[in-house]
């Protein structure tokens, strides 16, 4: 139906496509510990370190439906963490206890 695909063009669009998840990861494990830096706890260090335990544990998953699903319960982390420093308007929306971190 086209022209055949240069292999240069399809790394490229591979590499893009594993690019992306990465830098969107990225963002989200800066922007929790960013939040959990003004977390006023007397466990906030902790939090942090157990927070950088589990990226890092999780750091080679590559099944796409096992990623998603660790990236959702990252961003609830994310939202009570921002909600329990008083950083969200919608503090009430969100139930989460920190020992399921």
């Amino acid at each position: 139906s086209g022209a055949p695909t240069r292999p240069r063009d399809r790394i490229r669009r591979e590499a893009r496509t594993l690019h992306m998840p990465q830098t969107a990861t990225r963002a989200l494990y800066r922007d929790i510990l960013r939040t959990a830096q003004r977390w006023p706890s007397i466990r906030r260090a902790k939090v942090i370190e157990e927070i950088r335990a589990e990226f890092r544990e999780n750091r080679n998953v590559k099944e796409p439906e096992q990623l998603q699903k660790l990236l959702a319960e990252a961003r609830t982390g994310l939202a009570a963490l921002r909600s329990q420093s008083g950083l969200s308007s919608k503090a009430s929306d969100v139930d989460f206890k920190f020992g399921d971190f």
